[in-house]
């Protein structure tokens, strides 16, 4: 589990220098057109991600009830770190490029604090399944790769060259590792486990409704808002798909099983030998 978890933090570092396609002039223009179809299919990828944490906090909670106040209060944290630090989720928007030197140090605090919440995130995805903590890191991937492209250019109007604006990201984006450590040493709670899983199933549905599902006053035309809703469901249907795939048919209770049939078994063994 720590392995995975490692290595797929290390993945989301690489992904960090996105932000090198737009210190080219032909590959910016090809991918600055496509961003907003990225940002709507992010979020069918996130509320299937979403979801599964969900169905897996109802499963280990001591009741649905406990399991929902605490997806719930993870909502409505996500919803205050928005509040206090509005600068950690915007994308690659106007609002987001007209930003300066003060805004772009507040970014650069606020992605810290997201990439350590990633990294608790991915921790407790991959002990509950396999699947679900693929699930999490390809919509962290997609999340941060959107985040990343961001910050590029906010650093970039801010007087940063591409070097160091690059640099900087991917120094920020190593505090994701602070959050695997974390989330690592949390585990040893069964009760901390469901809680972070619930406030992950929060934070993700926070991002999707206020960040990525399309919204039709943003678009020119509705023509567009339908067009940019069949991303968002064909983004959701092909990360089902993924799910689908990499479910290996056990769940989080028959993993606990395992552990505890391993750990008997390794006793009797001792008492054999002495």
């Amino acid at each position: 589990m720590i392995i995975e978890s490692i290595g797929a933090a290390v993945v989301v570092m690489a992904v960090s220098l996105t932000g090198v396609i737009f210190a080219y002039r032909a590959t910016a223009r090809w991918v600055e057109y496509r961003l907003p179809f990225l940002v709507s299919f992010s979020a069918g990828v996130f509320l299937v991600t979403a979801g599964g944490l969900a169905l897996e906090v109802f499963e280990i909670a001591e009741s649905v009830w406990q399991g929902a106040v605490f997806i719930l209060a993870g909502y409505i944290l996500a919803f205050l770190i928005h509040r206090l630090l509005p600068e950690a989720h915007h994308h690659h928007d106007a609002e987001c490029s007209s930003q300066h030197g003060a805004a772009a140090r507040k970014l650069i605090i606020g992605d810290a604090i997201h990439n350590i919440a990633d990294g608790v995130v991915i921790v407790v995805a991959f002990t509950a399944s396999l699947s679900l903590g693929i699930a999490a890191l390809i919509s962290i991937v997609i999340h941060e790769a959107l985040q990343e492209v961001s910050e590029f250019f906010v650093l970039r109007r801010a007087g940063y060259s591409v070097k160091r604006a690059l640099g900087i990201n991917l120094a920020v984006s190593s505090t994701i590792l602070i959050g695997v450590g974390l989330g690592y040493f949390a585990l040893a709670s069964h009760e901390l486990e469901v809680m972070l899983l619930a406030l992950s199933a929060g934070f993700f549905l926070h991002v999707v409704f206020h960040d990525l599902l399309p919204k039709p006053q943003e678009q020119e035309r509705m023509e567009d808002f339908f067009v940019h809703g069949l991303v968002v469901l064909l983004g959701a249907l092909l990360m089902g798909f993924v799910v689908e795939a990499t479910t290996d048919g056990h769940s989080h209770g028959d993993n606990e099983q395992g552990h505890e049939e391993a750990h008997v078994e390794h006793h009797d063994e001792e008492e054999h030998h002495e």
